[in-house]
């Protein structure tokens, strides 16, 4: 998500409570992960980089190439070294956002292997004592799968825990984590190398379930693709909190009503995730620390096989931008309510898509839906009618075959063929509909209306007429009746 660090976060500050100026810095540097976390998850098919300017086209002229060396008096560049907790304060106490401090994973030389040292120590650096510290052990083995154990221990008055005999194979992993005010702070797994110990460092804050007065803010990706009788919809949130206090969510927002197959990604933690609600949509939950989350989910609805379709969906709080693309060919259209015009572009894998994004606004609180409708869209073709009409002139003809033996043998139609008949007439009335709105939108030609309207008004005249059927004179005048009805009703007024 390439989005400028100062517009985000200005954006994100400008809907909290408490006054926070503009932030000269890239959102990631907000909470970069240790050489021992996972990089974060993309969406797919380069989505997120999808409309972005590559880094060297916004080189100043005169500029080295990235990769070269710099000129003599140039400051120099990368990522800057950790604050103490002295500067970080003093830059809150500036800026009114709170630079929270890196948990860390380090190898020890001075640690012989297999020893692990975690301190806890609170937001602004200082070790938490006697508090009980959770240490989560799998081992990965291809033959016999994974198997887990959590040990608990205490700190001591210094905040710290030491752990020894700690197995180093490649299989082991040790996932550190501590509760606090009903938030989970954790550092995600890990292994231990032969050549030495570990120290980390976790930070642990306190927490509250009241968004109201913190500095959280979110940006958002919706990514659309189009498959063969469905929409997938792929949502990715970065989660912003620039304040000392944890959020604890409990956010629950609504999904399309024929919403299918919701996906999440794994791996997130015990900390901030995304949980589907069975019936409703997605919940967000869990511990959004201080820093910068992100979550990442999925979900189908079904293609209504119209030319636009719309997807209203709702958001978690506090939505500070949004983006919204979509994989599109020539003729499709998006367009989201309130937003820009959608641009045309192409993703990093040369895929055409269409984009549009917008600002949340203090006043409102943050985007609280978002509603997306695709146009363009294909729609079934001519053949499908004359398909379906040969099929119910099959299912006629065999009823009708039935209809006759029964008779010659004194009995009318039974249930099941009654029932097979009524399936019939309500899948021809239905495509009858279908038909109408083809002809609206310009998909039939007029020759190619007439015919296929014809043809249905035949079979369902002939389908209502054995539904109908009764014995002697009362059959056929049933027919004719049933038959001029539904051709008086199409000339008339047709189903739409």
């Amino acid at each position: 998500m390439r989005w400028t660090g100062c517009t985000a976060l200005a954006a994100i500050a400008s809907l909290s409570i408490t006054a926070a100026q503009a932030v000269q810095a890239q959102p990631a540097a907000s909470a970069q992960p240790t050489a021992d976390k996972a990089a974060p998850a993309q969406p797919a098919a380069g989505a997120a980089d999808a409309g972005a300017p590559d880094a060297a086209s916004e080189l100043p002229p005169g500029h080295p190439e990235v990769g070269q060396g710099l000129p003599s008096g140039h400051p120099p560049v990368g990522k800057p070294p950790a604050a103490d907790a002295a500067s970080r304060r003093a830059s809150e106490q500036l800026t009114g956002l709170f630079d929270a401090p890196d948990d860390t994973v380090q190898e020890d030389r001075g640690l012989p292997p297999g020893v692990l040292v975690l301190t806890v120590q609170d937001a602004d650096g200082n070790p938490v004592p006697r508090i009980s510290v959770d240490v989560d052990i799998v081992q990965s083995s291809v033959a016999k799968g994974d198997s887990r154990e959590r040990i608990s221990r205490e700190t001591d008055d210094a905040g710290t825990v030491r752990l020894e005999n700690l197995a180093i194979a490649g299989g082991t992993s040790y996932g550190i984590s501590v509760k606090r005010d009903g938030g989970t702070f954790s550092i995600p797994h890990f292994g231990l190398s032969a050549e030495a110990g570990k120290r980390a460092v976790l930070h642990i804050y306190d927490a509250t379930p009241n968004v109201s007065g913190l500095m959280v803010g979110t940006q958002g990706i919706v990514y659309l693709q189009l498959k063969q009788d469905s929409i997938s919809v792929e949502q990715l949130f970065q989660v912003f909190n620039l304040g000392r206090v944890a959020w604890l969510p409990n956010e629950t927002f609504a999904l399309p009503r024929d919403y299918k197959a919701f996906n999440k990604t794994e791996g997130m933690g015990e900390e901030m995730r995304f949980d589907e609600v069975k019936g409703t949509g997605v919940a967000l939950r869990g511990t959004v620390s201080p820093g910068r989350h992100e979550g990442q989910f999925r979900w189908q609805v079904p293609l209504h096989n119209e030319e636009r379709q719309t997807i209203r969906i709702e958001l978690p709080p506090r939505i500070a931008q949004m983006r919204v693309m979509a994989e599109a060919s020539k003729s499709m259209t998006l367009n989201v309510a309130g937003f820009p015009a959608a641009q045309r572009t192409q993703n990093r894998d040369g895929k055409k898509i269409l984009i549009t994004e917008m600002q949340g606004t203090r006043t409102e609180g943050g985007m609280k839906v978002i509603e997306i409708t695709l146009g363009g869209l294909p729609t079934p073709g001519v053949g499908r009618w004359i398909a379906l009409v040969l099929a119910g002139a099959t299912v006629i003809g065999g009823a009708a075959l039935n209809l006759v033996r029964r008779r010659d043998q004194d009995r009318g139609p039974d249930d099941e063929e009654r029932r097979e008949l009524l399936e019939a007439r309500n899948a021809l009335l239905d495509e009858f509909v279908e038909l109408e709105r083809a002809r609206k939108r310009g998909d039939v030609g007029p020759k190619t209306y007439d015919r296929v309207r014809a043809a249905l008004l035949d079979a369902l005249a002939r389908i209502v007429a054995m539904i109908e059927a009764r014995p002697a004179r009362g059959k056929a005048a049933g027919a004719r009746e049933a038959a001029g009805a539904l051709k008086a009703d199409a000339a008339g007024s047709p189903r739409s």
